[in-house]
């Protein structure tokens, strides 16, 4: 029973919301509104490359794209480098593991050396 007391209640709310809704989804869709909305919207994108065919022309931008271009620049530059560094180290640790492995041939042939004197 308090649920229909609600009900009855709430009624007259939920009437005056779907009427006004009903207003504004005809307000929105019709034919002024929409030709109106069409027409400010092509004004805005008209106002809106205006204004970033300025910016593009500007110092601001120039300067932009200098620093842009300076940091890409350090970047790169950097990045070969730590190639660079990488590589010589790949090609240090290389020779000393090559060097390695002749002193260890070296000593294995001198101990082959010695038993064969010894054996003789």
């Amino acid at each position: 029973m308090q649920d229909n007391v609600m009900q009855t209640q709430a009624q007259p709310f939920v009437k005056l919301v779907q009427a006004n809704m009903d207003l504004l989804t005809q307000f929105t869709t019709s034919p002024e509104v929409t030709s109106q909305s069409t027409a400010n919207a092509a004004q805005f994108l008209q106002q809106a490359s205006e204004s970033a065919m300025k910016l593009t022309q500007s110092g601001a931008f120039t300067h932009l794209m200098q620093g842009m271009l300076k940091n890409y620049t350090e970047f790169l530059i950097e990045v070969s480098q730590s190639w660079m560094v990488t590589m010589r180290q790949g090609h240090d640790m290389f020779a000393q593991q090559a060097q390695e492995v002749a002193e260890g041939v070296v000593d294995v042939a001198e101990v082959r050396g010695r038993r064969a004197r010894q054996a003789a």
